[in-house]
């Protein structure tokens, strides 16, 4: 009996037989519940520890020493076997990620063989990358412009103008972000605009094991290129040797990504319960941020709303053009990846998940998702151009200051630049707003406006990862468009065809 014979005469309640973008979806949903229900008991016992210390500390007439909610999770069982299995499922996930990339960018070169094809393919993939997140930070600043998400209502007049009274943010009140700050200083660390040029300096590793071992793919992707440009011009023995040794790899590679996408929904799960309690925990502290609520949850529905667009008008009309296919089928088939995405938040990580999708469920050849999509989760970041360009903005607006068109398209060229170039730096979309907003800072400073726009930055962290998770589900979902878009424009046939989502609802081994 085939795979869909036997999903198909499975009863409801065996979970475990269900397509695995279901699974993933209900372990979406348990991981949320999970999270939720966890979140409010700890909330409790953080409330009861509170009350218990203070009535202590008025008997014994001191200061009371409040445990932070954030120690109280931090140091829970269930919240440490949360992070556990979830970062298990995670380190697996990463750990195949190296052997796959180098692996299929090999293979993937050896099979077009001649220099020409490799041209013709990568100005393809470098143009596609270039139009869609162009397009993306343009629907951005769209929408930032037209909802205002940083002006508050005090702030907009009769005719729907910015007017500069009482706004958001101001040097007084962001004094309140000290913490946030911190926080995020940890993250970004030293990093500036000066590690822009660090990415290009990483395109030539002085050293294969320590590219590796520090995930700098970006290196690892140009030394690959060159071993499958070479292995080919070398002689036939040796050549052969080198193609069936790098082949095997990438076998391998895809096997170990099927063993642990057995275990996706139970690993996404854990991530999401996670997620979940943390964010829950930092909304919950943070009563002290009530006044700016209205214009985050504006912000979020801002950044949300555009990458809706994006993932949902935009890419599948470029999909529509270019290979006249549903695009219904293509989310379809890419939905493990989505919800794998969505739950890590990681394109380097999903990027397994995305090749087994882009091959196996949409019907793309080996040759071209082994090349597209590696260089895609490392260069192409369409919803982190997007959300680059509407938080820079944002954090101006909520200083009380309108941008120029001049100083709109500097943002719009930095937040494309910067996409593309800081793949490699730690916290990456921390990053480049930061370098946005120093620049602008710099120039309204030329100009005698003294706004300390990087100190407000920090008000952006309450929502920063569930975006964080929407953003890289379109980053994934734009390279498997342009996967599918560049094997059409190659001749390939039988893209995305219907026996292809029937056959593969459960990943199958090669």
């Amino acid at each position: 009996m085939s795979e869909q014979n036997q999903n198909n005469s499975a009863p409801i309640w065996a979970i475990w037989k269900w397509a695995l973008h279901w699974q993933i979806l209900v372990g979406l949903i348990l991981g949320g519940l999970i999270g939720y229900i966890s979140a409010k008991y700890y909330i409790q016992v953080w409330e009861m520890a509170k009350d218990a210390e203070t009535t202590r500390a008025q008997a014994a007439g001191e200061a009371a020493s409040l445990p932070s909610l954030e120690s109280i999770f931090n140091n829970s069982l269930m919240y440490m076997i949360f992070q556990l299995f979830g970062d298990i499922f995670l380190n697996g996930l990463k750990l195949v990620v190296i052997p796959l990339v180098t692996s299929s960018i090999i293979v993937s070169i050896i099979g077009i063989g001649k220099s020409a094809g490799f041209r013709r393919i990568g100005l393809k993939t470098l143009t596609y990358y270039a139009i869609t997140s162009t397009v993306s930070i343009l629907i951005g600043l769209s929408l930032v412009n037209m909802l205002k998400p940083g002006v508050s209502a005090s702030e907009m007049n009769a005719q729907g103008q910015m007017v500069q009274k009482a706004p958001l943010l101001n040097t007084e009140n962001i004094q309140m972000f000290s913490e946030e700050q911190a926080a995020l200083q940890s993250k970004v660390g030293s990093s500036g605009a000066a590690d822009f040029l660090d990415v290009f300096r990483k395109l030539v590793p002085d050293n294969l094991i320590t590219a590796a071992t520090t995930n700098n793919l970006l290196g690892l992707i140009v030394v690959s290129l060159f071993v499958g440009y070479l292995v080919v011009r070398i002689k036939p023995e040796p050549g052969e040797v080198l193609t069936l040794f790098f082949d095997g790899m990438y076998r391998v590679s895809i096997r170990l990504t099927n063993i642990i996408l057995r275990f996706a929904p139970i690993g996404i799960m854990f991530l999401i319960a996670t997620t979940v309690t943390q964010n829950y925990a930092k909304l919950s502290q943070e009563a002290r941020l009530a006044e700016f609520l209205g214009s985050l949850i504006l912000f979020a529905i801002t950044v949300v709303a555009a990458l809706a667009i994006h993932i949902f008008i935009v890419l599948p009309l470029f999909l529509w053009i270019f290979t006249r296919v549903n695009p219904y089928r293509h989310h379809r088939a890419m939905a493990p990846a989505l919800l794998t995405a969505f739950s890590t938040a990681s394109s380097s990580a999903t990027l397994p998940v995305t090749m087994e999708c882009v091959e196996q469920r949409a019907g793309v050849s080996r040759k071209t998702a082994s090349f597209v999509l590696p260089l895609g989760a490392t260069v192409n970041m369409d919803g982190s151009a997007l959300y680059e360009c509407v938080a820079a903005i944002f954090v101006i607006q909520a200083f009380g200051w309108e941008l120029t068109i001049a100083q709109q398209f500097f943002i719009v060229v930095v937040a494309l630049l910067t996409s593309i170039g800081v793949a490699g730096v730690p916290s990456a979309s921390l990053v480049a707003i930061i370098v946005i907003l120093q620049a602008i800072e710099t120039q309204l400073a030329a100009q005698g406006i003294d706004l300390p726009l990087v100190a407000g930055f920090p008000i952006l962290l309450i929502f920063d990862r569930p975006l964080d998770m929407c953003r890289t589900a379109v980053n994934i979902f734009s390279d498997s468009v342009g996967a599918t878009i560049i094997a059409k424009t190659e001749g390939e046939e039988g893209l995305l065809r219907p026996e292809l989502l029937q056959g593969h609802e459960t990943f199958e081994e090669d």
